[in-house]
């Protein structure tokens, strides 16, 4: 055990040899990894904020290819997570435990959303969700976000919400949630997630407390209507359910994956949307680039976290969380081993975790 705690924690001090060496940070820009990463929308917020991304990893084989298109310069992988250790990301990214400043995350929202009936937040997709907050741990971030349905905070998944909260703050993070409306940030579709913010124990003791979440715009919020990206369209319909029309001075729908939705033109015409108008009621640049048929790109879309929103929650973690200040003492020694410690420490407890934690929460 004593040298699986060497290699995993590399700033570790070895009391019969000599002192940690002191990291050094190799770019100015915060550095960022992302799980469930799909197409790259949230990347692409983190990219537009000045956040440099080391590391990507999205199991969906079309997801990946969008990534590469888009972010070349990024390795996306296509690694197991329900079976990844913390070591093995930071192998991945050559960084120590505690030395990455952001870990950003999106797990598989199918088991909450409250579109599946038979949801059930405890199988294998809501259970990669406890295994993201254990991975945290191990790595030691600075911060971490996680992004998810908003559905995540009502009804049968407040139990397993309040579950995950209590993990991550056993793993000494100091965290907060926040249901954020993605017209509020830039984006023309009345799209609802939940925002889980953490900063590590020791930074929150030390520098906060921190405002974890950027204002809203209420203003900019108003011309966030479908009118005003697209004014050819005069209406919409989710078409999921049921067929109701809503007129164009609102924000759209939530796009979804499935391609449900439908636009209504001056003229009357009833039609599917088309890529290009999907990319801008998501907030996508014009020239992001998918890969597919028509029904993949939307799926990527319909999965993505819309870049404009991602962008306002990552400029403010730059600007008022991972402050020079902060970035100054979190990258010292005696941050470091504290981290390593922590790592250590979180390894542990994983291990320790029950394989039938499901079963013994309900």
């Amino acid at each position: 055990m004593v040298m699986e705690k060497q290699i995993f924690v590399r700033n570790k001090r070895d009391k019969n040899t000599s002192p940690i060496k002191k990291f050094k940070r190799e770019t100015k820009e915060p550095t960022l990894i992302s799980l469930f990463s799909g197409c790259g929308g949230s990347s692409e917020g983190y990219h537009q904020a000045k956040f440099k991304e080391l590391l990507a990893i999205e199991k969906d084989k079309n997801a990946r290819e969008c990534f590469s298109l888009n972010f070349p310069d990024v390795p996306v992988v296509d690694n197991d997570i329900s079976k990844l250790t913390g070591h093995e990301i930071l192998d991945m990214i050559k960084l120590g435990a505690g030395e990455l400043d952001l870990f950003d995350a999106s797990p598989p929202c199918q088991s909450l959303s409250p579109a599946n009936i038979g949801r059930n937040p405890f199988d294998a997709r809501g259970m990669l969700f406890l295994k993201t907050i254990g991975l945290i741990g191990e790595v030691q971030p600075k911060v971490f976000l996680i992004e998810n349905v908003a559905g995540l905070v009502k009804g049968q998944n407040l139990k397993f919400f309040n579950m995950v909260f209590y993990e991550a703050n056993k793993l000494n993070y100091y965290c907060e949630y926040k249901i954020v409306k993605a017209e509020e940030f830039g984006v023309p579709q009345a799209r609802r997630r939940v925002i889980l913010i953490g900063v590590r124990g020791d930074i929150h003791r030390k520098f906060g407390p921190f405002k974890l979440y950027p204002e809203p715009d209420l203003e900019g919020a108003k011309k966030m209507r479908v009118c005003d990206v697209l004014p050819h369209i005069t209406a919409f319909s989710p078409g999921q359910f049921k067929d109701r029309i809503t007129f164009s001075d609102q924000p759209v729908c939530t796009i979804t994956k499935t391609a449900s939705m439908w636009v209504y033109e001056k003229d009357g015409i009833r039609r599917k949307p088309t890529i290009d108008e999907l990319k801008k009621l998501s907030s996508f640049r014009d020239d992001f680039k998918f890969t597919g048929s028509d029904l993949q790109q939307w799926a990527r879309i319909g999965n993505a976290v819309p870049p404009n929103m991602t962008k306002a929650l990552a400029e403010h973690i730059r600007d008022n969380i991972l402050t020079p200040a902060v970035l100054e003492y979190a990258d010292s020694e005696e941050a470091l081993e504290y981290a390593a410690d922590l790592a250590f420490q979180a390894i542990e407890l994983n291990n320790r975790r029950s394989i039938d934690l499901r079963r013994k929460i309900l």
